[in-house]
């Protein structure tokens, strides 16, 4: 152990690594939305401000994507009034030749790198990131360190009904930014039938892609103001999407996305805490060694018609050690259904006591130092440099690793 003082010292004295360099950032897919909100308890109306995107890693490779980012097509809703500005006399999506994807009113993005682990998923609270159930039990409990939330008052969304002063769990690195250039004190992300989507700019950071006035758009015949303010997302920046429509008003929506980025369309009954979930890939998940007899199969939580075609229960499965693929086709009429109920209502986030092999060999050694060192030089977001599991990777990591090399223990 004398050695170890001197190791550290050399190993802070070195020069920190490059920031992560992004890998399979394409297998990042939109697990689940949930936006449609809940009946109150009293039975009164819906309780709207508990939004929320799940992620999810879809490969068995660890995903690095920096500069991630989220945009909602217009307008906001699948069957506003004015969506015919956005189709030409042919019926085209006036967009549809230009490679873009109008995004309205403002996008979140990353504060740092995003790391997700093989089949781990990311939570995104787009509006309350608190425990709502205290307050409407049908909603959902965010109050956990590892989730994430859209809060930035700094931008001008600074309406406190939809964003409340997140759980004092969840830390100051895990706040989304955003670049606000529409008008409004809140992103309006729709109850009804949004159409959301998930994009890296490439080459400019989002804040200056934002600000640039060659990006901005409005629909044509509609008024150059901010409130129909846009910005010009290339198709080929654009991850993955979902279009959703209102159950409720089908003869009335239209598609926002283009086909090469979804081909299709999933609806949704707002107001019953019904979520968009992503259906289970059958072949490709029973192809996996590891999940033999993990499988859980008699899904029953899909919506009147609205199911997972697999049959599998994915979160029932995950529960038991299975590691899912889920559907990516580019066509929200295959790839998702129409949920019951939100899935962060079942599943709390499972923490597991971190051992401190930050770089998963086997051994605690100076080797996860390095990686932590590597961590803090990218300001990433490796869940397992957290080894004392307080939100943030910084020396306090470094010196929990030292303690459990010499025998000691770690409380979390």
């Amino acid at each position: 152990m004398r050695q170890i003082p001197l190791l550290i010292s050399l190993l802070v004295a070195a020069p920190l690594a490059a920031q992560q360099e992004d890998q399979n950032a394409d297998q990042i897919i939109i697990k689940e939305v949930y936006c449609g909100g809940c009946s109150k308890d009293e039975g009164s109306d819906a309780f709207h401000m508990d939004k929320c995107i799940v992620l999810y890693n879809n490969c068995p490779e660890r995903v690095v994507a920096s500069n991630l980012c989220f945009g909602m097509a217009t307008p906001y809703n699948a069957e506003a009034g004015n969506i015919g500005s956005i189709y030409n006399n042919s019926g085209q999506l006036v967009y549809e030749d230009e490679g873009f994807i109008p995004a309205q009113n403002g996008i979140w993005y990353f504060p740092s790198t995003l790391v997700i682990e093989p089949f781990q998923q990311v939570v995104v609270n787009v509006h309350g990131a608190i425990d709502n159930t205290k307050t409407y039990s049908q909603s959902v409990n965010y109050a956990f360190k590892d989730y994430y939330c859209m809060y930035d008052p700094e931008s001008g969304y600074t309406n406190t009904m939809y964003y409340p002063t997140p759980s004092d769990v969840i830390p100051n690195s895990h706040y989304l930014k955003s670049v606000k250039y529409g008008q409004g004190n809140a992103w309006p992300l729709s109850t009804t039938a949004p159409a959301l989507y998930l994009f890296q700019p490439q080459d400019v950071s989002p804040q200056d892609f934002c600000d640039d006035a060659d990006n901005l758009w409005y629909a044509p015949g509609m008024a150059q103001s901010p409130v129909y303010a846009c910005v010009k997302v290339p198709t080929e920046w654009i991850i993955d999407g979902v279009e959703v429509f209102n159950a409720a008003k089908k003869e009335s929506c239209m598609k926002r996305l283009t086909a090469d980025v979804d081909a299709g369309y999933v609806y949704m009954t707002n107001k019953l805490c019904h979520s968009i979930y992503r259906n289970v890939d059958k072949e490709a998940t029973e192809a996996l060694a590891e999940n033999r007899g993990k499988l859980v199969y008699g899904y029953v939580l899909g919506v009147d018609g609205s199911t997972d075609p697999s049959g599998i229960d994915a979160e029932e499965s995950i529960k038991q050690g299975a590691h899912i693929i889920f559907r990516d086709w580019d066509n929200s009429n295959e790839d998702f259904h129409e949920r019951l109920r939100c899935s962060l209502r079942d599943y709390l986030p499972q923490t597991t006591p971190n051992n401190g092999d930050v770089n998963q060999d086997g051994n605690i050694d100076v080797a996860d130092i390095s990686t932590i060192l590597t961590v803090m030089a990218s300001s990433g977001t490796e869940p397992l440099a957290d080894v004392n599991q307080d939100g943030t990777v910084d020396v306090a990591d470094i010196s929990s690793v030292l303690t459990l090399m010499a025998g000691g223990t770690v409380e979390n």
